[in-house]
């Protein structure tokens, strides 16, 4: 599973991936960057009962949840700050399935393995064969949660993950400036 850095440079590679007819802000980069990261939100369902990784890869994890998401969120958006709404869901929802995607190409250490791509359809568990990205080292128990994230191992993984992420970053950068697409 990548860290909350490597999800939010893939929220960037989308965001600096929209044509230039797409107006972005500000607002727009941070909606983009928090559908990125939410379906980390299943941590939170674990601290109540002192365990964070309890819930973890399970139902955020899917497509069907990354999409019921994107649609809100691009119709929340659109309330808030004018414009279609299906644009801004299908961004949303880009954003979303960048995160089940990058954790499917993940180290995963703890049961259940992998993510279920497919819920509520099915309850099957996907992972890649192919593993580009390490898993994140982190305790179980609430109180120490935040800290143990801090260590050698995910200072490396965070590593990979900028020597993976950041070249696409970068020429998609470089394709908008030099190409105009």
């Amino acid at each position: 599973m990548p860290t909350p850095i490597g999800h939010a440079l893939a929220g960037a590679i989308i965001y600096k991936s929209l044509p230039t007819t797409q107006k972005t802000t500000a607002a727009l980069l941070i909606a983009v960057l928090f559908f990125a990261l939410l379906p980390d939100v299943d941590f939170l369902f674990g601290f109540p009962v002192g365990d964070p990784n309890r819930c973890h890869h399970y139902f955020t994890h899917s497509l069907f949840f990354v999409l019921v998401a994107g649609v809100a969120g691009g119709i929340i958006y659109v309330k808030l700050r004018g414009g279609r709404s299906l644009i801004y869901s299908a961004i949303f929802a880009s954003a979303g399935i960048s995160h089940v995607i990058l954790d499917l190409l993940a180290v995963d250490k703890r049961a259940p393995f992998g993510c279920p791509v497919f819920w509520p359809f099915s309850n099957k568990y996907f992972i890649s064969p192919v593993l580009l990205f390490s898993d994140v080292s982190r305790v179980s128990d609430s109180r120490l949660f935040l800290q143990s994230l801090f260590n050698r191992h995910n200072l490396a993984t965070v590593g990979v993950e900028l020597l993976v992420l950041t070249p696409i970053l970068i020429y998609i950068l470089w394709r908008k400036r030099n190409h105009r697409v």
